[in-house]
């Protein structure tokens, strides 16, 4: 007779034995704090729009002028946070192939380069002008003033209604709407759907748009825990 296994051959810890499994380790790679950390992106970005100044007086060099260094952190911080929002949209796209995916993430590359472009010159040149402005005599901060006006309210590249600007809206709302197409047709739920719908938010580029960011960072979220629960769920290894 051939001889059995050894007593401790498989032998089993406590835990092991109450269970009848031993987990397996995708499930707690699954679970990582990692996988959400990708969508922070957004939910900074909610909460930096929240500050954004906006200017009043008869210019926008008298608007900017008091809250310039306020008006640089924000329009800079946005600059820092695009590639993070980039990231965070095609996390959430992951593994989809279908056409509105597809759709998406195109407009996602010329949302990311149209937006970087417009908050640059409308942002941060305006910004660093004003500053340096401020230390100028009149007659010098008359005709920088003239120049901000003329980049704001009238410039068809980058004012605030021109080809960048709108090239830049138009480009996000196309990344909300076929994301939340692409989610729906892979059967990602009414809550991820709707979460990414309530992103196009994000093109009005202001403190409401808080609310498409925060959005964006509960569609994430719910579509990582809708990924995590099929292997927490799977039969483990034994």
């Amino acid at each position: 007779m051939s001889p059995g296994p050894s007593s401790g051959s498989f032998r089993r810890s406590d835990s092991d034995s109450k269970g009848g499994h031993i987990a397996a380790p995708r499930a707690f790679s699954e679970t990582s704090i990692g996988r959400y950390l990708v969508y922070a992106g957004p939910l900074v970005w909610a909460v930096l729009i929240v500050f954004h100044p906006n200017p009043g007086g008869d210019s926008p060099y008298e608007g900017i002028t008091d809250v310039v260094h306020r008006w640089l952190c924000f329009h800079v911080g946005q600059l820092i946070l695009t590639p993070y929002q980039f990231l965070a949209v095609w996390r959430l796209l992951y593994s989809l192939t279908s056409a509105a995916a597809r759709i998406s993430r195109a407009a996602l590359v010329v949302w990311t380069v149209f937006f970087s472009a417009y908050d640059s010159i409308q942002g941060v040149a305006t910004g660093i002008l004003t500053r340096w402005a401020n230390d100028r005599a009149a007659e010098e901060q008359a005709a920088v003033a003239r120049a901000i006006e003329f980049v704001v309210e009238d410039s068809q590249l980058a004012g605030n209604i021109s080809a960048i600007g709108l090239v830049a809206g138009a480009s996000w709302l196309t990344v909300a709407i076929a994301a939340a197409v692409a989610l729906h047709q892979a059967g990602a739920g009414k809550a991820v759907v709707l979460a990414t719908c309530l992103s196009v938010v994000v093109a009005a580029h202001s403190a409401p748009a808080a609310i498409g960011f925060a959005a964006l960072f509960l569609a994430g979220v719910f579509r990582e825990r809708q990924r995590t629960a099929p292997a927490l769920g799977a039969p483990a290894l034994t």
